[in-house]
């Protein structure tokens, strides 16, 4: 059985989180509840997308390989990324509908920073830039395949091999010209 997890399952992702990452608000004027409602289902429903791939192949009679197991842990890393930037899109609905609940009822605000709708929708934009940047790092992430695996970080405790000795480069003679 092929794995369910490939790289162009890989890459299919990364398009869809650079899709995502695409339609967010770039100023606090872009910033409007459904949208940021509808962002966060879809990324919502490509995580759940990512889960199933994930857990079909975990579930497989077949054994998994080491090259499979660096794809699925590009996979898990991604998807903790994605998960980050649902944060900071949950987050901004947050700041967009309380804002939205003060205007509809007056005297509602506690200070005048938290009552200001366009500080609000600012503090917004700034959370869909975090999401943003998060999603098209996750995108990149997936992209990213150096020889059928993905680079993995050096462990403190992976023993280390000293570099090769440094032989200083060889004296090359200048030839001096005659004045």
């Amino acid at each position: 059985m092929a794995s369910d997890v490939t790289q162009t399952t890989l890459d299919y992702l990364a398009r869809r989180f650079n899709g995502v990452a695409a339609q967010l608000p770039t100023s606090h004027a872009g910033v409007d509840p459904a949208a940021l409602t509808d962002a966060i289902a879809l990324l919502a429903h490509h995580l759940t997308y990512a889960g199933e791939r994930a857990q079909e192949r975990f579930t497989a009679s077949e054994r998994v390989y080491l090259p499979e197991r660096h794809t699925l842990m590009r996979l898990a890393e991604a998807m903790t990324a994605v998960t980050g930037a649902m944060g900071h899109l949950t987050k901004a609905l947050d700041c967009v509908s309380t804002g939205f609940y003060r205007e509809a009822i007056p005297g509602a605000e506690t200070s005048h920073l938290r009552g200001d709708s366009k500080a609000l929708r600012i503090s917004a934009a700034e959370e869909c830039s975090s999401a943003r940047t998060q999603l098209i790092a996750a995108a990149a992430q997936l992209r990213t395949e150096s020889g059928g695996r993905a680079e993995r970080p050096r462990l403190a405790t992976d023993p280390m091999t000293p570099p090769p000795a440094q032989r200083p480069a060889p004296a090359v003679p200048v030839p001096r010209t005659a004045r």
